[in-house]
């Protein structure tokens, strides 16, 4: 397994459109709206949106479309006469994606705090680092399904779009939703992304006491989406979707 997570970690970081995506597009974002909006409490809130919408960026769309590319080539059939199990190579490609993903979050993170003169010390970090791990592992896995059950890219775009865009703007990545409609407010918290935005300031609060419950909630989706991706995973591009078994074969 070790093998397969330095290779999937490589190939990861050659993926530099999703670097590019991951790391300028919510920089400009703390950028622009953080000057608009100067109050410290917005760019603090800002801060934190970002650095979440980072992790989903890579670990989400970028693990879909790179999913689909690799069993397309025939990367993933090369792999089937190996002896890896189905959910061995699932959890090294969150894995090694999820690497990548936080040092993607942590360059926004930096840009945020310097830009924004965001007090940031290493109690911080080390609240936030568990809460961008299980949040990127859980994105990534998400990711890996999308990439199962689309046959080309144009699926992969529409599912991709499909669930991001209701976690945006649908939870409390730019603004609060203490004025939204109940029903609103309730389906935000049906999503990942709902969760991890809690932790993520809750950890760059300084305040640990409010974790646990973002963790939890982040570790129950991560579990759910692990077992879908192992379950929709296809060795095969012309394969249909696979019967649950954790078998390589």
């Amino acid at each position: 397994m070790g093998t397969a997570f330095r290779i999937l970690l490589r190939g990861a970081l050659r993926d530099r459109i999703s670097l590019v995506w991951a790391v300028l597009f919510p920089v400009g974002l703390l950028a622009v709206l953080g000057s608009f909006f100067p109050d410290p409490a917005y760019r603090r809130h800002l801060v934190g949106g970002t650095v979440t919408l980072s992790s989903l960026f890579f670990a989400l769309s970028g693990t879909a479309f790179d999913v689909l590319a690799q069993r397309n080539r025939g990367v993933y059939k090369l792999l089937r006469v190996t002896p890896l199990r189905t959910a061995a190579f699932v959890t090294a490609l969150a894995a090694a994606r999820g690497v990548v993903t936080l040092a993607c979050a942590g360059a926004v993170l930096a840009a945020g705090a310097v830009a924004w003169h965001l007090p940031l010390g290493a109690a911080e970090i080390l609240l936030l680092a568990p809460v961008l791990a299980v949040a990127t592992f859980c994105f990534t896995l998400l990711g890996f399904t999308i990439g199962n059950l689309a046959g080309n890219e144009a699926q992969t775009a529409m599912l991709n779009n499909l669930l991001t865009l209701p976690m945006v703007f649908g939870s409390e990545v730019f603004y609060r939703l203490d004025r939204a409609p109940a029903w609103v407010q309730a389906a935000s918290r049906v999503l990942p992304l709902s969760p991890a935005l809690d932790g993520v300031r809750a950890a760059l609060a300084g305040q640990p006491g409010d974790l646990l419950g973002p963790l939890a909630a982040l570790a129950g989706f991560a579990l759910l989406a692990l077992g879908l991706a192992v379950v929709t995973f296809r060795w095969d591009p012309h394969a249909p979707l696979r019967r649950p078994s954790l078998q390589s074969g």
